[in-house]
């Protein structure tokens, strides 16, 4: 059975991934302009080869049989891996100017990637064009919906190229004039009777305050809820309640106040490229741009362990840090 199973072609597969779509002899002949009876020989050979009826001809069309539907599922599979193909080699013809396009979450996309990519933009020879999807949730790089992904959940598929980044500690924040008007809590307990502004997404399922509380204490303290980082931001910056940023979210400008009450989460950072893609020199040099970007032997606050916020803000006196988030918000 082998050796007769090497005569089977893509044409002949393509043709019967048509008839299975169209369930019909006659349309597909309509749609691949070939005669019906040379439609007919396909499938009868095909099925010869295999050694099993593909189709059910019935007076009103036709239909797959389960061994049918089973060489379909595998037929989609290797179409899909084909198209992929097809797309690695297209970006592989692409010269250094090219486009990289990066998908980041949101919150590390537009407050500390953006201004790295800036200063990478001035001093690299790449003229790549950077193409950055501030996504709030997974994207496929294996189907290329992005050449590369930074991520907060470590993608599953094992044809990546996955690397760990370092990771992102969130805290709980409140601004001043929050703390001015409701005060500052000491303890667990004491936030309970305090508001809270919580940040959803695919990649962070929230504070889990139902399980630390209970669901109805948890109702009363979220008085706002979204899935933008910057919207998070903004609002904690407004003043409308205590909730939980990275802690280097100081630096970035907001009139915002570290609170400590014993509670802090930590999350991995992670890269993911199509093992293909990445052989491209302009996509290797910018994968080696967004390492250095979360280096923590540089950028210690995305090590393992947590670092305070007030340390964090004596590194953002640094030279070449200090005007790192200027522009963005007005200087103190």
């Amino acid at each position: 059975m082998e050796h007769l199973l090497r005569n089977v072609d893509w044409n002949s597969i393509r043709t019967l991934l048509v008839v299975a779509q169209t369930a019909s002899f006659r349309k597909t002949a309509e749609e691949t302009g070939q005669a019906v009876n040379t439609i007919r020989r396909i499938i009868s050979r095909l099925e010869d080869i295999l050694g099993y009826p593909l189709l059910y001809r019935e007076a009103d069309g036709v239909r797959l049989t389960p061994e049918g539907r089973r060489v379909m599922q595998a037929a989609r599979d290797v179409e899909n891996s084909m198209a992929d193909m097809l797309k690695v080699a297209q970006a592989a013809k692409e010269n250094a100017r090219g486009p990289v396009r990066v998908a980041i979450t949101e919150g590390l996309g537009t407050f500390w990637l953006t201004p790295k990519i800036v200063d990478y933009m001035e001093t690299t020879q790449n003229q790549s064009r950077v193409e950055l999807q501030c996504a709030m949730r997974s994207v496929d790089v294996m189907r290329l919906e992005a050449d590369i992904s930074i991520q907060l959940v470590k993608p599953e598929r094992p044809e990546l190229d996955v690397v760990r980044l370092g990771y992102l500690h969130l805290v709980p924040f409140a601004s001043q004039s929050y703390i001015d008007r409701h005060g500052a809590p000491t303890s667990l307990s004491e936030l309970a009777s305090h508001r809270v502004v919580e940040q959803e997404t695919e990649q962070l399922q929230g504070y889990n305050l139902d399980r630390i509380f209970n669901p109805e204490i948890a109702s009363r303290m979220v008085r706002l809820k979204t899935n933008f980082s910057s919207a998070h931001y903004w609002a904690i910056t407004k003043g409308a309640g205590i909730g939980m940023m990275p802690n280097y979210a100081r630096a970035i400008g907001g009139d915002v106040v570290a609170l400590d009450f014993g509670i802090n989460f930590r999350t991995e950072i992670w890269l993911a490229t199509h093992p293909e893609t990445k052989k491209s020199v302009r996509h290797q040099q910018f994968i080696d741009f967004l390492k250095t970007s979360f280096d923590e032997r540089k950028y210690p606050w995305f090590g393992k362990e947590l670092m305070s916020p007030a340390t964090i803000e004596r590194e953002f006196d640094r030279e070449d840090l200090r005007d790192y988030f200027e522009g963005f918000t007005a200087k103190r």
